[in-house]
């Protein structure tokens, strides 16, 4: 062991076990005769038989390596994509909405964008019927969206930072959105319920 080697974290006990058990398989013997019969046959050189047996000691040799490839790339794809695989975090919130007389009522929902860090979050939002939804549209302004179905999903990409997304209803009632969003740091769920209602 090296200096080098003190300073490096320990391996997560799930993956070190995940590579031991990769370490331990080998391929089966239908699997070696498939590979090898898809290898291009090598005109016999002058060397006739020991050239042959180098060829067959790198062909051992490389499938000797294989389950030791397979786990370093398992390592390494695990490793590498742990936000992805992170449990999503989840919360609910509870809204009053007061409808005026006439026209409607627009609400921002504060998006929980923050467990992403820099990194641009992939939204899905999901409105019910009747609600209006008003998204960035991409240069600088805004689209406004109205469902007329039972429901409507946009997707979209947001930042940390951006201006909370917009939602308007015109009737009394309960509306439930939901909202998930998912970067390489975090997968977040929120549900938003609005109750509507006129003074």
């Amino acid at each position: 062991m090296s200096e080098r080697d003190d300073d490096l974290p320990p391996i997560p006990p799930d993956l070190a076990a995940s590579m031991r058990a990769l370490r331990s398989m080998s391929p089966s013997d239908a699997l070696v005769e498939r590979a090898l019969s898809k290898l291009p046959e090598r005109p016999a050189a002058a060397g006739g038989a020991r050239s042959q047996r180098a060829s067959n000691r790198r062909g051992r040799r490389a499938f000797i390596a294989a389950p030791a490839l397979a786990a370093l790339a398992v390592a390494v794809f695990v490793a590498g994509d742990r936000g992805a695989c992170s449990p999503a975090i989840e919360r609910s919130e509870e809204r009053a909405v007061a409808l005026p007389d006439e026209g409607h009522a627009w609400t921002h929902l504060d998006l929980w964008t923050h467990h992403h860090a820099d990194e641009p979050a992939v939204v899905q939002l999901e409105v019910p019927e009747h609600v209006r939804v008003r998204l960035p549209d991409g240069e600088g302004g805004s689209l406004e969206q109205h469902c007329r179905q039972e429901r409507c999903s946009h997707r979209l990409t947001r930042y940390h930072g951006d201006a909370p997304l917009g939602v308007a209803v015109a009737q009394p009632g309960r509306y439930e959105i939901h909202v998930h969003h998912e970067s390489n740091e975090a997968r977040v769920r929120e549900r938003f319920l609005l109750i509507a209602a006129r003074d």
